[in-house]
């Protein structure tokens, strides 16, 4: 089941995907996520509350209660995805975790002189490498030329 929100913090609009838990299981996770720390698809870090911040008990509402939820879509591989973005003309670099070593991309610890930027992405002398998470949530950075 997936349902659209937005944080109530940023205003970043996402979609939520509960899989196939029952209402109770998506408000039961709902609770044990509120007291958990995450990154917000908007981009701020918080230690806590969650389910108010995402709207989780008015997005199980209404995919639950009032039908607007939808049918979970098949998640593509980390192979697909990120040839999907090779083939736009994207340079793609790996995050490390070598998901998809058949395309031989290269590591983003082969780079030197990394500086942490914020939220993961970094940046060297030629390159800023931007965070391009899978919808699996393996991390990819885009690398893309400072000048």
């Amino acid at each position: 089941m997936q349902i659209q929100t937005a944080c109530t913090k940023c205003g970043e609009t996402f979609t939520l995907d509960f899989g196939d838990m029952t209402r109770e299981q998506a408000l039961d996770f709902a609770g044990r996520m509120n007291e958990q720390s995450r990154e917000c698809p908007g981009r701020h870090v918080e230690l806590s509350g969650w389910r108010e911040y995402w709207q989780l008990d008015n997005a199980i509402h209404r995919a639950y209660d009032l039908g607007e939820g939808t049918e979970s879509a098949p998640v593509i591989s980390d192979h697909d995805y990120v040839q999907s973005l090779i083939t736009a003309g994207h340079v793609i670099i790996d995050g490390g975790s070598n998901k998809v070593p058949e395309l031989s991309i290269r590591d983003i610890h082969t780079f030197s002189d990394l500086v942490h930027i914020g939220f993961g992405e970094f940046e060297n002398a030629m390159f800023r490498f931007v965070r391009r998470d899978s919808p699996r949530g393996t991390r990819f950075y885009e690398a893309i030329k400072r000048f």
